[in-house]
């Protein structure tokens, strides 16, 4: 009989030590976790954007990926743009969907775009690869905006990422 008691001591003990390990330890790896997404995402907004823009410089021929093997005729004039959603966005050219990304669980995404509306918002890219609106778009984790990053996309092409404090 004493050796259950003692083993039961002793599983009692185990748990409470875990329980304080999970206390200290979850927090920390929630926001190494917040950390990690948003710097994706901001990571591979600007890849897209950065692809999205040679896309709308280039004057010869759409690119291998975007060509159809059916009937579907692409546009002459290619105005690459990014539509933006809640959960992510989808890169076209012309009428035609090249591809989609959408975010991470959590991923928040704000600014002011071509339009005013939160879903259908598009960067429109010009045939120099310029964008037809500047913008300032803040990328954070939802609940913790101490998470975030403010990418500003200039007129003349240029990507800047900040740490930002919502």
């Amino acid at each position: 009989m004493k050796e259950h008691g003692s083993l039961l001591i002793e599983v009692i003990i185990a748990c409470a030590v875990l329980a304080v390990f999970a206390m200290v330890a979850l927090p920390n790896g929630l926001a190494i976790y917040r950390e990690a997404a948003v710097e994706y995402e901001v990571q591979c907004l600007l890849s897209d954007i950065r692809y999205m823009r040679e896309v709308s410089r280039m004057t010869e021929r759409w690119p291998k990926s975007m060509e159809r093997r059916d009937a579907y005729q692409l546009p002459l004039r290619r105005q690459a743009q990014m539509r933006f959603r809640r959960g992510g966005y989808t890169m076209l050219a012309g009428s035609a969907v090249h591809s989609s990304h959408d975010f991470l669980p959590g991923i928040v995404i704000t600014g002011r775009f071509a339009t005013s509306s939160r879903d259908g918002i598009a960067l429109t890219f010009g045939d120099d690869g310029l964008l037809a609106t500047p913008c300032t778009m803040l990328i954070y984790m939802e609940g913790h905006p101490q998470s975030a990053r403010k990418l500003i996309l200039s007129a003349g092409g240029r990507c800047r990422v900040e740490r930002s404090v919502k």
